[in-house]
């Protein structure tokens, strides 16, 4: 009886310990099956950066007013600003759209903010997004490369 009692504690603590509270995938975002659109309107956007760089210069392009927004692609056209406490402007809207597109649901770009990104990576939790243009800098014309990263709100 001993035995049978312990064999059952054993297989009950093997089981217990192989279970993982957060899912086989650690707790990331499932994607699989869905469109890279679909994954920009899974849920709200933090804008965790904003970067431009060049052999000048590195820039951040997210003030600090900006910085508790969220992003939320309420459809496949438009992305809605929700402006949390800190506002640029004391009379700016708690939110604002505007458009975003992709010509197609699984592209590998993005217009969004006026630009055209291509998708660096996307995950249920990030979104990464890059970009290459020319600027002139007092006659000397050079490329700068930016990047944007959107994180899970």
């Amino acid at each position: 009886m001993k035995k049978f009692i312990f064999s059952i504690s054993a297989v009950a603590m093997l089981f217990a310990a192989s279970c993982d509270s957060t899912g086989s995938n650690g707790g990331a975002i499932d994607i699989s099956g869905k469109t890279k659109q679909e994954v920009f309107m899974l849920h709200a956007w933090d804008l965790s950066s904003w970067n431009d760089s060049s052999s000048q210069d590195n820039v951040s392009n997210i003030d600090p007013c900006m910085k508790d927004d969220f992003y939320t692609f309420i459809s496949t056209s438009q992305v809605e600003i929700n402006r949390s406490a800190v506002k640029c402007d004391p009379a700016e809207a708690a939110t604002e759209k505007f458009a975003w597109s992709m010509a197609s649901a699984n592209d590998n770009m993005v217009t969004v903010f006026g630009y055209t990104w291509d998708i660096s990576s996307l995950t249920g939790e990030q979104i990464v997004l890059r970009r290459k243009y020319l600027y002139n800098f007092g006659g000397t014309t050079e490329y700068i490369y930016s990047k944007v990263v959107f994180k899970k709100h």
